[in-house]
């Protein structure tokens, strides 16, 4: 769009006067009262500054009753909002607060009588009686209300109704309601539901409004209004499905999504995601809802926003077939304590280069790992490839010795190797049950040893024991 100065200047140069014209008119003691409905003048320009004005100082029609201000910005907000459904939009000429209320209440109704014309459908009509298919749980709740049907309870926080939801997976509902009956008892109003596998009336259940069961057809209702409902019957279900998912698509929720993912477009996937994502509290459960269809953007997204701290080792498993190995590095980094699992940590380490562990292992709080097998990978990890390679050019060996042998079996060894650490542990229990060993350790330059790992003193040279003798530390 063009910047258009001019146009600026003009906007600026009409609000400004009309607000000053309204000061002058009404007096500067009231310009605090002026600048706060200026402010929320729905109008932006200060188009209903004067009647806001006006009304507030309760000098319209010189009504005893003074509107808060707050009740007269939703008042002209709602008038502003359904414009194009009132008749007079000249505000000014609305002499009476109540006939300028009454306008604006007969708009909204018609936004939401437009609204839930998407959500139902009136099949029948006559002066006795209206018969509505309903496609959502509001429409349900709306056109059922006053009756004890499950089906038209209140819809949940999330928007969802389970019984609606249930009984819609293999039943099409009417609701038949008598205008001349009072509104009391059971017989003014009845729930039609027609079972999907029907062949025909058989499979009818009449419902009354006290949500008692029959088969047998309400006294009030005709022939003529039980054949608009078969002609109308075979488009109900596909027409109850696009309401719902309308309905979802304006405000979706994470537990509804499964029901419509397979009907959504990509389009309309990315849109709700993004909306779920942006605007509700995410949880493993919301990732493994979505995961399939996230892109790399959204899950980091979701990463970023859910994983720090909140993630366990099984949330994170059921999370990891639909991660990539570098999300599943960030929620790992932002979630250390899983790497207490040493299987996630093996299976990490063993598909990332020393280079990359490194960086990592900077950005992990190590004091959350405390797994002794995962601390010493993680010691693997804080090194550098140079660090590692020198570490490399080096060989651990451990024995037991008795005064009759001194080497019982040389065991080859890495510090870096969490079994290895196993291996000295259980030599250390075999030390404490047999006093008269003792235990060594040697380190050498790499592999001098490694053709008598497995072997004891007796199959070594002199060379070799000559060796072991200079070299070995005692350990414990």
């Amino acid at each position: 769009m063009e910047f258009n100065l001019n146009q600026i200047l003009e906007s600026t140069i009409l609000l400004e006067g009309r607000k000053e014209d309204v000061i002058k008119k009404y007096g500067e003691e009231n310009k605090p009262l002026i600048d706060r409905l200026s402010q929320e003048d729905p109008s932006g320009n200060n188009k209903y500054l004067g009647w806001m004005t006006k009304t507030a100082l309760g000098l319209l029609n010189k009504e005893e009753d003074i509107l808060s201000a707050d009740s007269i910005v939703n008042l002209v907000t709602g008038f502003h909002e359904n414009l194009s459904r009132i008749k007079n939009k000249d505000i000014n000429s609305y002499k009476s607060v109540f006939e300028f209320k009454k306008v604006v209440d007969e708009a909204k109704k018609k936004a939401e009588e437009k609204k839930f014309a998407k959500q139902a459908k009136k099949v029948y009509e006559d002066d006795d009686v209206v018969i509505y298919a309903p496609f959502t749980v509001q429409a349900s709740c709306k056109y059922g209300a006053g009756s004890r049907w499950c089906i038209a309870s209140t819809a949940g926080s999330d928007g969802s109704n389970n019984h609606f939801d249930d009984y819609s997976k293999h039943s099409n509902f009417y609701f038949f309601i008598n205008k001349n009956a009072p509104m009391v008892g059971r017989d003014y109003k009845y729930a039609l539901q027609w079972k999907f596998d029907g062949s025909g009336d058989d499979k009818w259940t009449w419902w009354d409004a006290q949500d008692n069961p029959s088969q047998k057809v309400p006294d009030w209702v005709t022939e003529e209004m039980l054949k608009k409902v078969r002609e109308f019957d075979p488009k109900h279900k596909k027409m109850k499905l696009g309401a719902q998912v309308a309905k979802f698509l304006e405000d979706p929720k994470t537990g509804q999504y499964v029901k419509f993912r397979d009907i959504l477009t990509d389009e309309q996937k990315n849109k709700v995601i993004n909306h779920i994502l942006n605007n509700q509290t995410l949880n493993s459960n919301t990732f493994k809802v979505l995961s399939p269809d996230l892109n790399h953007e959204q899950k980091m997204s979701f990463i970023e926003k859910y994983t720090k701290g909140e993630v366990s080792v099984s949330d994170y498993k059921e999370m990891s077939d639909n991660l990539s190995l570098d999300e599943r590095v960030e929620v790992v980094v932002n979630n250390p304590h899983i790497l207490n699992n040493f299987e996630v940590m093996k299976s990490l380490s063993d598909q990332i280069s020393q280079e990359r562990k490194n960086v990592i292992s900077s950005r992990l709080d190590g004091k959350k790992i405390n797994n002794t097998d995962s601390k010493v990978l993680l010691r693997k990890w804080s090194m550098t490839p140079d660090d590692l390679e020198k570490h490399n050019q080096n060989s651990f060996y451990v024995f037991l010795s008795t005064p009759e042998e001194m080497v019982q079996k040389l065991i080859q060894v890495d510090p870096l190797d969490p079994s290895s650490y196993r291996t000295i542990n259980m030599l250390k229990l075999k030390l404490e049950n047999q006093p008269n060993h003792e235990f060594y350790g040697i380190k050498t330059n790499s592999n001098i040893l490694d053709n008598y790992v497995g072997g004891n003193s007796r199959d070594m040279s002199d060379e070799a024991i000559d060796f072991i003798k200079k070299t070995k530390s005692k350990i414990g």
